[in-house]
């Protein structure tokens, strides 16, 4: 799991889901793979999100940045 600036939450297991700060489901990444098992946030300007899935490694560029760390 892993969270942007916004206060997203991003969970795995079918794709990635993601929700709001309220709970609200408010997208849904689909993964060409059976399952996904760990998801963050990386790259330059922490705008890649990097998947862990069943047949390998996913990388999608995003419009929101990840966090570095929780507090």
């Amino acid at each position: 799991m892993t969270i942007d600036h916004k206060g997203n939450i991003y969970l795995t297991g079918n794709g990635v889901t993601v929700f709001n700060d309220q709970g609200i489901q408010i997208e849904h990444i689909s993964v060409d793979a059976p399952w996904t098992a760990n998801v963050c946030f990386g790259g330059k300007e922490m705008k890649t999100l990097f998947i862990t899935a069943s047949d390998g490694l996913f990388a999608v560029e995003m419009k929101v940045k990840g966090v570095r760390k929780l507090q």
